[in-house]
């Protein structure tokens, strides 16, 4: 009480996430999401996924009719891509769940759960 904003962290003990969230004017907002205790996933984990539920369309050279170029110019052919847009694959896969669009590709929620977790331990690649 006094103060105009508070953080408040909640860590219950192993696999189960660390939220972070901060408290302003009574407002609660999702500050960060890190995942406790989950294993790290790996670039080639991550990759699978992408290559079989995003880059029809997310390509230089997209396979999907939908996009002749890909969306938001949001390419994932490389490595380096794919590290780029991390915190964007994050957001938009596994917390808003907006990608892919209407869920046209069939992701399911563990790929969703890999890409978020390959994010949240540090979006490495080889």
């Amino acid at each position: 009480a006094g103060t105009t904003a508070a953080a408040l962290v909640v860590h219950v003990v192993r696999a189960v996430p660390l939220l972070t969230a901060v408290v302003w004017g009574g407002v609660v907002a999702v500050a960060s999401f890190i995942s406790c205790g989950k294993r790290s996933v790996s670039y080639a984990e991550a990759r699978a996924v992408v290559d079989r539920r995003c880059i029809e369309c997310h390509a230089a050279k997209p396979t999907s009719r939908a996009f002749p170029i890909a969306p938001k110019g949001v390419m994932l052919d490389t490595s380096l891509e794919m590290q780029q847009y991390a915190q964007r694959i994050e957001a938009t896969v596994a917390v808003e769940r907006t990608m892919p669009l209407a869920n046209l590709s069939g992701m399911t929620d563990e790929e969703r759960r890999i890409l978020g977790r390959w994010v949240q331990t540090g979006a490495k690649i080889p």
